[in-house]
């Protein structure tokens, strides 16, 4: 007697089915998906940005801000609070926004360039006492050979950044 294959959907439930208990084991393994507080932080404020840069590259410090704030609601379970009320306060200072020439072109044109953002940043964990500061840089590539702008290097270099400090905050624990 010849036994059925199994179809092709099943096999694609089964393959799917142990997928998920592959990732749910992992999961209990002390992985876990978003960014992790540390255990005594529920809330934290984040302050307007102060902006260092030279020349002065205006909107930078409300953008990356902005950007923070957006990454931290949508990656942890934090609450964002004012400053008063919050366990941990992340105040930051934009030190360095620059584009720095990496090609030219036969008439000096700009063909690539690399857009560099720097950041001091202070974690004060008002609840247990702490103080950490961090310097964190992101540089992000710009072709205008492939039709890229300076703005669209800037938002992604800030979209960057804001990944990045708040790693931070993720890390807390084993940094402090």
């Amino acid at each position: 007697m010849s036994r059925a294959r199994p179809s092709l959907a099943r096999s694609s439930a089964l393959a799917a089915l142990a997928a998920s208990l592959g990732l749910g084991g992992a999961c209990g393994c002390g992985y876990s998906a978003g960014y992790r507080a540390p255990p005594s932080v529920e809330t934290i404020a984040i302050p307007l940005f102060s902006n260092e840069t030279f020349p002065l590259r205006r909107d930078v410090e409300h953008e990356l801000t902005s950007a923070l704030r957006k990454e931290v609601q949508a990656r942890t379970a934090l609450r964002l609070v004012g400053s008063e009320q919050a366990d941990l306060v992340l105040y930051g200072t934009v030190r360095d926004f620059r584009e720095k020439l990496v090609a030219e072109g036969r008439r000096d044109q700009k063909i690539e360039s690399t857009v560099v953002i720097s950041v001091r940043v202070v974690l004060e964990d008002y609840r247990n006492g702490r103080r950490r500061e961090e310097t964190v840089t992101v540089r992000e590539p710009l072709s205008v050979q492939l039709g890229e702008t300076l703005e669209a290097a800037r938002r992604r270099a800030i979209a960057n950044l804001a990944e990045k400090v708040l790693e931070q905050v993720e890390w807390w624990e084993e940094g402090a």
